[in-house]
């Protein structure tokens, strides 16, 4: 019988279920116990950490403050000292000045005005005496050292220290001192405002220990070593009236204030509150320990009874999963631990056929991101190139606004090239200097930025403080090869509209944008005039061959109007030729702004240029050509502040009514030109044959 019980008990001990518990109590247990001991330690550390930044951040405004408020009594004291009365050492009025002063300014407890004898010629207080020790010589010194008397305390009130200030008379020189004695409650309540909502403790000791203020009085003194404290902070744990806290002290001298005490701040927190969260946590962590024991007991013993059935749909499950198969549905077949498991593998499938969905997503937009990219970079016309790029970004995020504002690099000033749901008055007068307003900012800094709710962020707040409008809003700078083009903006009016995902594709679309924005400005630069930046004559030649040839295959008209800025020659004489460039570009901005996008703008040479205009007839011509010429002479145009009037005369003529070739359409214009200005200039002629015989 003996012998039996010995081979059960040996079974029972290297049985599947001894073991089995083993093993699971070994393999959750100790993990769990290194992870739970090192979470403790790393919560214990960072919590140090926080505290003592906090404690160091909080001292540093009371170390301010206190400076601050030593450094206002010391000034009022010099500023009554320029007061002529006590210059004068005139004890009526001196005294009748101290007691009103007095109060009105708490902060005094006595003051009185000593002569260079060491004479009470005034006081608050008419038993005052002078220490046997004084001696006006050393008051002097100290006045101008800001040396400060020690801090004296007493039971029936608020501690105390000396304030000497020199008097000196504009006849006499150095002739008195000005005493007072000023009591350090509003340090004291300094002290308990900064702490009122903190668990921290705080003190301010003087060079000797002595306490200055204290926001709680419970708040035990540590044998802290303040001369220390001079050179470093201090910064560790200490036992005060047999509790554990932890401790900050940093003096007043570590800052780089003007005749600063040697002063100490205290901030003290009982580490049994400091670290409270971190005591709950390893309570949490025990019971953890000691419920995973518990149940890796029961799934040891309910495993040893039958777990290859349940355990062999959970490899079925999870070979599905890793063979891509994430359709079929793994259903518990029981409600115990195994059961569970089956069932947080089919929410993992569950996750994993969505974040695969997901992914798939990302991989479509960053594949519509490449064609998009594909499409902008392959487009040269400047014109059109940032049409399709805003209506392609716009339609891509779903915004309701959006803008493409490119740099002048001339006059260094931003306008917008193209505009989605903003008004042709905005659009065409909006210029910015770089670091105006948001894309000014976004340009100025090279900073992308994403404001999910522009009424609560607090950096788009600093940029743009007014005319804010709810909603959501990204900007991006357009750099390529380190090279700032302009901003791209979009928009829409509900706030948190905009994702996260959103902005990573927003980010990437840029710098697109960017580089087919290079290519089209290098292209453009080869095919433009370079003060005006309008096309230069030779391209204006190659688009009216082509629009020539396109107006005869769809059999329709084309217009060339040519404009001539009037007396040129005589502003050039009378202002000189940088305001005259300037005249030139200030009209090609607005000959731009006048006319459509299909319409092609040139300067022709020197001060004319030409505009082509597709599908127009002679009539239809000149629509444009007077919206040109009433802008230009309605454009405000300064020099050293006077109105200066810039007008232009225009010719028009149109193929094929009035010509049937290219330099005969050239000629006809110009013929009309040349009728208008000798019919008074600022003003718009179409060609009519009897021009020519005028003209004859």
């Amino acid at each position: 019988m003996a012998s039996l019980n010995k081979k059960i008990n040996i079974k029972y001990f290297t049985g599947i279920r001894t073991r089995l518990t083993i093993i699971i109590l070994c393999v959750t247990l100790i993990p769990l116990g290194l992870v739970g001991f090192w979470s403790y330690n790393t919560q214990k550390e960072i919590i140090t950490r926080e505290v003592t930044a906090s404690h160091i951040e909080l001292s540093n405004t009371l170390a301010r403050g206190i400076y601050e408020n030593l450094e206002y009594t010391r000034r009022l004291m010099n500023s009554i000292c320029e007061l002529k009365f006590i210059q004068a050492l005139n004890p009526e009025v001196s005294k009748d000045f101290f007691n009103s002063l007095m109060r009105h300014f708490s902060l005094f407890k006595l003051m009185y005005l000593i002569d260079s004898d060491r004479k009470i010629l005034a006081s608050t207080d008419s038993s005052v005496i002078l220490p046997d020790d004084w001696l006006f010589s050393k008051a002097v010194k100290r006045s101008y050292q800001g040396s400060l008397s020690e801090v004296r305390t007493s039971l029936d009130g608020p501690p105390t220290m000396t304030f000497e200030s020199v008097i000196r008379s504009p006849d006499l020189g150095i002739n008195g001192v000005l005493i007072s004695e000023v009591n350090l409650s509003s340090i004291n309540e300094l002290l308990k405002e900064s702490l009122k909502n903190s668990k921290s403790q705080g003190l301010v000791f003087d060079e000797v220990g002595a306490v200055i203020a204290r926001s709680d009085e419970s708040a035990g003194i540590s044998d802290v070593a303040f001369s220390e404290v001079v050179d470093s902070d201090i910064t560790n744990l200490k036992t005060i009236n047999g509790e554990s806290y932890l401790l900050t002290a940093v003096s007043l001298k570590k800052f780089d204030f003007y005749q600063a005490p040697n002063w100490t701040i205290v901030l003290q927190v009982p580490e049994r509150i400091a670290f409270a969260a971190a005591y709950k946590f390893r309570e949490r962590m025990l019971s953890m320990f000691g419920l995973t024991a518990l149940v890796s007991i029961i799934i040891a013993v309910l495993l040893a009874r039958g777990f290859t059935v349940p355990i062999g749909k959970l490899v079925e499950g999870a070979s599905n999963i890793s063979q891509g198969n994430y359709d079929k549905e793994m259903k518990p077949t029981s409600s115990d631990e195994i059961g569970e498991l089956t069932q947080i593998f089919d929410e993992m499938r569950i996750n994993i056929k969505n974040t695969k969905a997901e992914l798939d997503n990302k991989i479509l937009q960053l594949s519509t991101l490449y064609d998009v990219g594909k499409a902008v970079t392959s487009e040269l016309n400047f014109v059109k190139l940032q049409n399709m790029i805003l209506d392609m970004v716009a339609k891509f995020l779903g915004a309701e606004k959006g803008s493409l504002m490119l740099i002048d690099d001339a006059e260094k000033t931003m306008t917008i090239g193209v505009a989605i749901g903003l008004s042709d008055d905005v659009t065409r007068d909006t210029r910015l200097e770089v670091g105006d307003s948001v894309a000014g900012w976004a340009v100025k800094n090279r900073k992308f930025l994403f404001v999910k709710n522009v009424e609560e962020d607090e950096e788009f707040l600093s940029i743009k403080k007014q005319n804010i409008k709810s909603g959501t809003l990204m900007c991006a700078p357009l750099i390529s090869k380190d090279k700032i083009m302009g901003a791209l903006n979009v928009s829409k009016s509900t706030p948190n509209s905009f994702s996260d995902s959103d902005f990573e594709l927003f980010v990437n679309l840029a710098n697109q944008v960017a580089i087919a924005i290079d290519n089209a400005r290098l292209y453009r630069y080869a095919v433009t005039d370079e003060m005006t930046k309008l096309y230069n004559h030779r391209y204006f030649q190659q688009r009216l061959d082509e629009e020539l040839l396109r107006a005869d295959r769809h059999e329709d008209h084309i217009s060339l109007l040519i404009l001539d800025v009037d007396h040129f020659k005589h502003f050039n004489d009378t202002y000189g030729h940088p305001e005259g460039d300037r005249v030139l570009k200030a009209v090609a901005r607005i000959i731009e702004k006048s006319i459509r996008e299909i319409d092609i703008a040139a300067r022709y040479g020197g001060e004319e240029f030409v505009v082509i205009c597709p599908e127009k007839n002679g009539a239809g011509a000149l629509v444009p050509a007077e919206r040109i010429r009433k802008a230009i002479e309605a454009y405000d145009f300064r020099i050293n502040g006077v109105h200066v009037p810039i007008t232009v005369s225009v010719g028009a003529a149109s193929y094929p009514d009035n010509a049937t070739t290219k330099a005969e359409l050239i000629k006809k214009s110009d013929t009309a030109l040349y009728y208008s200005k000798e019919n008074g200039r600022n003003r718009s002629t179409l060609y009519n044959p009897i021009m020519v015989e005028h003209k004859d």
